[in-house]
């Protein structure tokens, strides 16, 4: 391990807003940072190459605890000097972190409180991987995935989200959902779920390489992008594949110009809105990886441009914003994706910049983090972004290959924090610094307090102050910063 890859930084006089002192603690510890509480005061840490845990108290901000599960824990399964490698992938606002255990060949999704490990329920169809990969701030939901045999599957089983509820005795009951309709591939990736634990986002796996954006909302499974499979020939320059047949007593591949031949053989092709999903095409990504508590999911879309009749096409990838509440987009073809956020007054990049009331910046240059190698960027953030969980990389030419240290952010918070009044049905009014938005109404007024008519659009900008806003047969008074 190298030394100080980060130095301390105590920096006055932030710059795009961030008018008070940020402090940068950062560690030599290998590692990335998985998750931070809503409330700021913890964040997890996980060393993926070596199996160890972390768990980070902003009241004690210059160290991590090593929650790394211990054979001893477990009455010396694997003897006394034996760790159990460990993934911790999120925190509650009371320290309670969420994550798997490596059991053999089978991990085990699992939660961390008082200083010990539990293992969390298991569906009796699981197999060898399953983890917990997130908790409400309030520690009474967890969401996760588990393998489930399925033999309808070509790899013999698909992931499937689920979530455990906390009980009053303090036990955790699984939810499983299996019942929903997932194309005939990986299955489902749970990556985040809603503060309140109505949501659960992540990616499906379609077709031959690509993922899709999808959400589980109380227990119902919403994709994005329309899918549809159609049986069709195996096709390699200009011939059909036609199955085996026996030669010389060797078994060798029978390809034919005939695509009317009975012996051609048909596999199943995924199409996601109109694009063929296949080796030869570029993939789709997307995913989401963050949600804030106003029903912003963040993460990845792409589309497929000028698609041709054979399902060819240009792949464009593009960070997002999807709000579940108000059922509406916001793509930036600047970047690939974004990792987290406050509505979209404050969004972090794959590309290390910080995006603050439209304004760009680097992270490093944002919050001085004072760095001699590379500050790739923000993984997590608290509710209101008082707390940052970063990662920087460093080149090893013992390993071949980048390092990735964890670094942690505590400011002053962002002040732009959206509101969101309404409901879809009745219209919804947005607000962000400068900004009111009405969603899903016909008919819109924004006045001031002496009743003043400012606008109708569905956008308005505005100064910071008090306003009274007509969507559809509503009225709501609002703040703006």
């Amino acid at each position: 391990m190298r030394k100080s890859i980060l130095f301390l930084a105590l920096a006055a006089g932030v710059c795009l807003g961030m008018n008070a002192e940020s402090k940068v603690y950062s560690f030599d510890t290998l590692g990335e940072i998985n998750g931070v509480s809503d409330n700021g005061r913890y964040g997890v840490v996980t060393d993926p190459d070596f199996g160890m845990a972390y768990l980070w108290d902003s009241e004690n901000p210059e160290s991590l605890i090593n929650i790394t599960v211990t054979a001893e824990s477990f009455d010396n399964f694997y003897g006394e000097d034996e760790m159990w490698i460990t993934t911790a992938m999120d925190v509650s606002d009371e320290g309670v972190v969420v994550g798997s255990i490596l059991l053999g060949y089978e991990s085990v999704p699992a939660y961390y409180k008082d200083g010990k490990w539990t293992f969390l329920p298991l569906d009796p169809m699981s197999r060898n991987t399953n983890e917990a990969v997130c908790i409400t701030p309030d520690a009474k939901v967890i969401a996760g995935y588990q393998f489930l045999s399925d033999p309808t599957s070509d790899i013999g089983g698909k992931y499937y989200p689920c979530q455990w509820f906390l009980h009053d005795d303090g036990t955790y009951e699984l939810k499983m959902y299996s019942d929903i309709q997932l194309p005939n591939h990986q299955g489902f990736f749970p990556m985040t779920q809603s503060p309140d634990g109505e949501v659960v986002a992540g990616a499906v796996y379609c077709g031959v390489q690509s993922t899709i954006d999808a959400i589980v909302k109380n227990g119902e499974l919403i994709l994005f992008d329309k899918l549809e499979t159609k049986l069709e020939p195996f096709v390699y320059n200009g011939k059909y594949f036609a199955g085996w047949e026996e030669k010389d007593g060797q078994k060798i591949q029978v390809w034919v110009d005939d695509v009317n031949d009975p012996r051609v053989e048909y596999y199943p092709t995924v199409y996601i809105n109109g694009y063929r999903d296949s080796s030869s095409n570029g993939a789709l990504v997307g995913f989401f990886t963050n949600c804030d508590g106003n029903g912003n999911l963040y993460g990845s879309r792409s589309r497929a441009l000028n698609v041709t009749e054979d399902g060819a096409g240009e792949v464009v990838t593009e960070a997002c914003i999807y709000n579940y509440k108000t059922d509406t987009w916001y793509v930036d073809d600047n970047y690939y994706f974004f990792s987290a956020g406050i509505g979209q007054g404050l969004l972090f990049t794959d590309s290390g910049d910080v995006i603050m009331d439209g304004v760009v910046s680097s992270v490093a240059e944002t919050y001085n983090v004072e760095t001699t190698c590379e500050v790739e960027g923000i993984n997590k953030i608290s509710a209101n972004g008082s707390v940052l969980g970063g990662v920087a990389s460093e080149f090893s030419e013992i390993i071949n290959d980048d390092m990735y240290f964890p670094f942690f952010v505590k400011t002053e918070g962002y002040s732009g924090v959206q509101n969101i009044v309404g409901t879809p049905d009745k219209g919804l009014v947005i607000t962000s610094p400068g900004r009111i938005e009405v969603v899903n109404a016909e008919e819109i007024a924004v006045y001031d307090l002496e009743g003043r008519l400012i606008s109708t659009d569905k956008i308005t900008y505005v100064n910071a102050g008090i306003y009274v806003v007509k969507a559809g047969n509503s009225v709501y008074k609002v703040m703006v910063r």
